[in-house]
């Protein structure tokens, strides 16, 4: 991919200074927030988050990739992105070690930043799509962060100045949100207006799903259901049928993607029983397409087998044989 980036300029040489600016503002900024909360039971939490933060902008100064890619395998021939996955931060410390991301992001949101860290890790996003070879993917944000406007501005810049292709995407996954703050439409549609989709993540039978999905009505194109229903056994409440029933009702044109899936098999499995999700996800499927698309064959061609195996086979001239008792029968009849 060729294009520029804003803020970017020869991507070779010069960095991003608006996504440095506000990583430098935000620590700032949250370094008070930890001195104020010395001796709390807050102040273990947030310490990590700052130290995540400085983690990811030495990251950023050394030009070296913050997110790993989690592959959404196709499992469908009606499959409409050819290769989508999701951008999954790898925050990587002095040592060369994985950070764990989710307890560093959440100090964030739990002590009002939201918008700022998903303002960084969106532009970061963007920065490293841009000059990588991935083509579409998916970026995770809490939908709050669509409701704060210098969010919304700076985003909306960035992407507009990408200049997708046609056979490339931008997907926006809201992986969080707050019930009681409504959605602007006007504002999700500037997004739409440039080509971004939307994906509802982790989706199960809570309320704060109903009132989520109901926000992207017409909007989302695709909802991921939480790993939780499609592991969860046949029959109980919150299984895979009764989460696909739900969807069918309140977004029956959204494509469907399975989190959790444990293996290929697992895959296919789904796909017989689901034909409308398109796509899986899972911690432990490859990274490598081709060597799923190989596994998934090989499952599909295994089930065929074996399903062969279990059908009734008659010798030769059983037909003719099955025949002498019905005309016996006839004569015995007649």
């Amino acid at each position: 991919m060729s294009k520029p980036v804003a803020g970017v300029g020869d991507k070779h040489s010069e960095y991003d200074m608006e996504l440095l600016s506000r990583i430098e503002d935000l620590i700032r900024s949250f370094q008070a927030q930890v001195k104020d909360a010395e001796g709390s039971p807050r102040e273990e939490p947030m310490v990590y988050g700052l130290r995540v933060l400085v983690s990811l902008a030495n990251m950023v100064l050394q030009k070296r990739d913050v997110f790993g890619i989690e592959p959404w395998h196709i499992i469908s021939t009606q499959a409409p992105l050819s290769c989508p996955g999701e951008m999954l931060l790898r925050v990587k410390d002095f040592n060369g070690e994985n950070m764990a991301p989710y307890p560093a992001i959440m100090a964030f949101y739990e002590n009002g930043y939201t918008p700022q860290i998903d303002g960084i890790l969106f532009l970061a996003a963007l920065g490293q799509f841009a000059r990588n070879d991935e083509k579409q993917v998916s970026i995770n944000i809490s939908a709050r962060s669509l409701r704060d406007a210098d969010f919304v501005k700076s985003t909306l810049e960035r992407i507009e100045s990408l200049e997708l292709a046609s056979d490339e995407k931008i997907i926006i996954e809201i992986h969080e949100s707050t019930p009681h703050l409504a959605m602007s439409r006007q504002v999700l549609e500037l997004y739409k207006v440039l080509g971004v989709g939307f994906a509802i993540d982790d989706v199960g039978l809570n309320m704060n799903d109903v009132l989520r999905l109901a926000e992207f009505e017409g909007l989302a194109e695709f909802v991921k259901i939480d790993r939780h229903a499609v592991c969860a056994p046949e029959g109980e409440a919150n299984a895979l049928d009764q989460v696909m029933s739900f969807m069918g009702t309140l977004m029956p044109d959204a494509v469907a993607v399975a989190e959790g899936v444990k293996n290929e098999i697992h895959a296919y499995e789904i796909s017989q029983a689901y034909p409308d999700i398109l796509y899986v996800q899972g911690l432990y499927l490859t990274s490598e397409r081709e060597e799923f698309k190989l596994g998934f064959y090989n499952a599909e061609a295994t089930a065929k087998n074996r399903k062969a195996e279990r059908l009734p086979v008659h010798p030769p001239g059983a037909s003719e044989n099955m025949k002498e008792p019905l005309a016996e029968k006839s004569k015995a009849g007649g």
